[in-house]
């Protein structure tokens, strides 16, 4: 294993190949994440192998493997932090599924870079703990918030020892009951938030709360929402601080459409805007070398990134972007010593690779990439489109033509899941160039209730499953039709999760227009959803399906496919694992079922996995399959 390991870490140069193939795009073995140490001298590398993530320590320079970690069939190490340049910790989750959102609770290894005094510090079990600093100036501790269930839950800070796992109670909270707070780049809580959600509360609208010290030493303070024009059931996030510590920037969509980006001065209470676009929300940040954000990137439809000051330390950081113009860039971690980043990127046409920068001499030397086999030349592009529902929404997708194809083509409608929050974005997705290899056009649409486009967008997605939201899926393939892309007779409907349920009701409500329909891991009885699975097993989790689904089950039958199966022409490929727990067998069950019972024929794949297939054996055998459906299905 060590061995195949160091072999993996020396291929530092993308190979080429006549063809791409089913392995190259989907098979386990690519670089997961690179951080660099503080001071420069080793790089932490998580690896996919199987239905893990396993971590090599790689001394940079010599390329020395120093020690790897691995934890067992469907542990990942998820992620990996530096607390000093000898040791550091690694977050471990369990997954059962390749499209798993919801996984088990993470516990926390630490270890030095050569393997030694390797233990578990901390677990979430009877308390959830959460990383609040690394704490730079204390080289034996970091700081953690505590969620003990005996407190039903509430934030308590904790100094923690990264070498015997001690901790010790801080008591440097509001006091009032908080769920989650955020540190300076000294380590020091300034904000706290506490959220309550009763049962008589619409969902999203519970009681906020945002408390804030004005120094590191000053008392709590509470934050006056209404002044920020705040409303129940408006996003406000806080996404961290800057270097000097007397900024919390944050992210709201009070009195807007979009979520916008604000900085509020913990000294003067002065909240001001600084970024704000008309078509999307934005809220991811961009963190500089200590940990401090300096500044945002958002998705109008290309990747675009925005530094609050990008004239003096942050200069460099913008000129980086700048290279890396219409790529998707993320620092992945900084060595404060010798000014060195890594830093990741990734296009349509390019899985994602790792960099190394010298912010001194502003040289990007490649590390590694995601994907090492995939010949980049044969990779498709990928165009944005916007168009018009048929009620005359605003929707957004993308395109993935195949490479010298004429049009119009033979096409996949590929769905993403969710549905609520999640979204397609430009960029390498693995699914479409594979399909695009195999000639296919790849429409993608972000239908309403996608994230992304602000509240409004999203939560008119509710309660209407299988219809406006399917409506938006049949506006985007006939407009693909119209524009001579594709071609009318030559359409199948591909999707996983909700995706599956959104293919599967795409031949229920529009059965001359799909010839095949791929529905994998795929949500089918909207009642069932009810009474299977680990959503309705919480307060919220059905509070959150009653809301998005409605409580009229005669209602949910009319939009369920396995109440619908006498309205399908299509040809059926289903897929499922038999240890799913987001999207349990009954649903599988609920479909299959009701088909055998009109006895129409159906293809079925079953395997021994959860939400989404891990094993390569599994992952080649669905994607083969569906490559000969597809083609009997198309041609």
């Amino acid at each position: 294993m060590l061995i195949r390991l160091i072999i993996l870490l020396l291929l530092f140069t993308p190979l080429t190949y006549a063809k791409n193939s089913i392995e190259d795009f989907f098979n386990s073995g690519g670089y997961q994440q690179v951080k660099i140490s503080p001071s420069g001298k080793y790089y932490s590398i998580t690896i996919e192998e199987g239905s893990e993530v396993k971590l090599v320590i790689l001394e940079r320079k010599s390329n020395k493997v120093m020690s790897s970690y691995a934890f067992g069939e469907y542990q990942k190490i998820v992620n990996v932090d530096w607390a000093n340049d000898e040791r550091f910790i690694m977050t471990v989750q369990k997954t059962v599924g390749y499209l798993d959102t919801k996984s088990g609770q993470p516990y926390y290894v630490a270890s030095n870079v050569d393997g030694s005094n390797r233990r578990e510090i901390m677990a979430s079990q009877r308390s959830i703990y959460r990383l609040l600093s690394l704490l730079p100036n204390d080289k034996k501790h970091i700081l953690v918030t505590k969620q003990h269930f005996a407190d039903d839950f509430a934030a308590k800070v904790h100094k923690l020892n990264i070498y015997n796992g001690r901790e010790s109670y801080q008591a440097d909270q509001p006091k009032d009951d908080v769920f989650g707070m955020v540190a300076d780049i000294e380590g020091n809580p300034r904000i706290a938030f506490s959220y309550k959600e009763e049962k008589h509360h619409k969902l999203g609208e519970g009681e906020l709360s945002i408390f804030y010290k004005k120094t590191a030493k000053s008392n709590w303070d509470k934050l006056n929402l209404d002044a920020l024009g705040y409303k129940k059931g408006d996003s406000l996030n806080i996404i961290g601080m800057n270097k000097e510590g007397n900024l919390a920037y944050l992210s709201s969509d009070s009195n807007r459409h979009n979520s916008a980006i604000y900085s509020f001065n913990l000294l003067t209470d002065e909240l001001k805007e600084i970024l704000a676009n008309e078509h999307v929300d934005i809220n991811n940040p961009i963190y500089g070398q200590h940990g401090e954000v300096i500044g945002v990137t958002y998705d109008p439809h290309y990747p675009d990134f925005y530094y609050f000051d990008d004239k003096s330390s942050n200069a460099v950081f913008k000129n980086l972007s700048d290279t890396f113009k219409s790529y998707r860039l993320t620092y992945t971690s900084h060595s404060k010593k010798n000014s060195l980043s890594v830093f990741q990127v990734s296009a349509d046409k390019s899985p994602t690779e790792f960099y190394l920068y010298d912010l001194k001499s502003k040289q990007a030397t490649f590390i590694a990439s995601r994907n090492a086999n995939i010949d980049k030349k044969q990779l498709a592009t990928v165009e944005p489109f916007k168009i018009l529902a048929r009620d005359g929404v605003s929707l957004n997708g993308y395109l993935t033509l195949p490479n010298n194809a004429k049009e119009p083509l033979a096409a996949v409608v590929m769905l993403h899941g969710g549905p609520h929050g999640v979204r397609d974005f430009w960029g390498f997705n693995a699914e479409a160039q594979y399909l695009a290899s195999l000639g296919y056009a790849v429409v993608q649409v972000n239908f309403r209730g996608s994230g992304g486009y602000g509240k409004a967008f999203l939560e008119s997605g509710f309660k209407k499953w299988g219809r406006e939201m399917q409506d938006d899926v049949t506006d985007a393939t006939l407009w693909a039709i119209e524009q001579n892309i594709i071609d009318r007779d030559k359409i199948c409907v591909y999707g996983g999760s909700y995706g599956g349920y959104a293919a599967l009701m795409g031949v229920v409500r529009e059965p001359d227009l799909y010839k095949c329909a791929i529905g994998y891991v795929g949500v089918y009885s909207l009642p069932e959803m009810l009474k299977s699975g680990d959503s309705p097993k919480s307060e919220s989790g059905r509070k959150f399906l009653n809301t998005v689904l409605g409580e009229d089950l005669a209602d949910k039958q009319n939009r369920s496919p396995a109440y619908n199966v006498d309205k399908i022409k299509a040809r059926l490929f289903i897929a499922h694992g038999s240890d799913d727990v987001r999207v349990p067998m009954e649903q599988y069950h609920a479909l299959t079922n009701a088909l055998d019972k009109i006895n129409y024929p159906y293809e079925s794949m079953v395997r021994d996995e959860g939400h989404g297939y891990h094993k390569p054996k599994n992952r080649h055998d669905f994607y083969s399959k569906m490559k000969t459906f597809l083609h009997e299905s198309l041609q």
